[in-house]
């Protein structure tokens, strides 16, 4: 990494002359001049912790030796780069600096963990470590597989490398359950908050979302459905006239080998606004017993379910749309989006004017 600065650990007190020494740092490639400023840290006098200002850009990393000499030549010391390309003194506080470059001073894990966890949410990729350390990939993998086995980061991804700390996702578990809890409050009609919301809410990656929201469920604090997050314990409030049109609703969707209306029949039956209508709609599906296609096709999940047995069972490897109008006693108008639907649940798979069925 070329940076103007960086912070690094010394092996020799910088004297009483005062916080700052301009001398030369002299690293294998050759040698700069810089200005070397004490962070004065307690008790780190004869070892301290130093910002180095160099009088130009200058190729450095975590881990790198080099040598301090006067304006004479002489070897004043050693020090070793902790931090390169270290934000300015005003971009963090004094005391998060200095956890932070004790921990990178302890040897490589530390290092990398201590990475994961400035990475926050977003983790730390492995091109951020290469920049940042001249580590081999496979080490660098390594240290990763023994940190997560210390249940001290998830690796996300391992070509390429993305890990992410577990206090991080310990701290996003935590904000989505506070969060869910006040949505709920918000929106009591709704199932739950949609994944894109919470994804923006927070700024974290797909992925880290994602095992979050998987580690929670594993916990029983929290249920991700078809795109829908909830707390485990929450339910749409509904009155004695929702429970009732509930019921005729789902007789509806599952009357005779139909067994499928649109939204429009819907809402022409039973009178209901669209916001009533996918408030129903939402306590039908967390009670499992409708699934919605595309194009607002609704289907009884018991009836889904026989046409799934039918056929898995009909020892066919094809299926035609009339082979499939044939087996449901749909027209054609409900059985294309059916067909989809059973494309998207991986029970069928579209090859020109025939499925394959998985």
């Amino acid at each position: 990494m070329k940076a103007p600065a960086f912070d690094a650990v010394l092996d020799f007190p910088l004297g009483n002359d005062g916080p700052d020494l301009q001398a030369e740092a002299v690293f294998l490639g050759g040698g700069v001049a810089a200005r070397f400023t004490d962070y004065a840290v307690p008790g780190r006098k004869e070892a301290p912790f130093v910002r180095v200002v160099a009088a130009g850009s200058v190729d450095v990393k975590w881990g790198d030796p080099f040598e301090v000499r006067n304006a004479a030549g002489e070897i004043l010391g050693c020090g070793k780069c902790l931090y390169p390309g270290a934000p300015s003194p005003d971009e963090i506080k004094l005391s998060k600096r200095m956890a932070l470059l004790a921990r990178l001073a302890l040897g490589e894990k530390d290092m990398l963990l201590a990475l994961a966890e400035l990475g926050g949410l977003k983790g730390r990729k492995g091109e951020d470590l290469a920049s940042f350390c001249r580590l081999p990939k496979s080490r660098v993998e390594a240290l990763a597989r023994a940190l997560e086995e210390e249940g001290k980061v998830r690796i996300l991804v391992f070509t390429p490398l993305h890990l992410v700390s577990q206090d991080s996702l310990d701290f996003l578990r935590g904000r989505v359950v506070s969060f869910l809890t006040q949505y709920h409050k918000k929106h009591p009609s709704q199932r739950g908050a949609p994944l894109e919301k919470l994804e923006k809410r927070f700024d974290a990656p797909r992925t880290v979302l994602v095992l979050a929201l998987r580690l929670l469920a594993k916990e029983g604090r929290a249920i991700e459905e078809a795109g829908v997050v909830r707390l485990p314990d929450f339910r749409i409030p509904l009155t004695a006239a929702d429970e009732e049109t509930l019921a005729a609703l789902e007789g509806m969707v599952l009357s005779g080998e139909l067994g499928s209306v649109t939204l429009d029949d819907i809402r022409a039956k039973f009178k209901l606004t669209p916001g009533k209508l996918q408030t129903l709609l939402a306590v039908l599906a967390e009670r499992k017993k409708i699934v919605e296609g595309i194009d607002g096709f609704i289907l009884h999940s018991r009836w889904l379910d026989e046409i799934v047995r039918k056929i898995r069972g009909s020892g066919k490897r094809e299926l035609t749309v009339a082979d499939f109008k044939e087996m449901t006693g749909l027209s054609r108008k409900y059985s294309i989006p059916l067909l989809e639907l059973l494309d998207s649940m991986r029970v069928t798979r579209r090859k020109g004017s025939v499925r394959d069925i998985l």
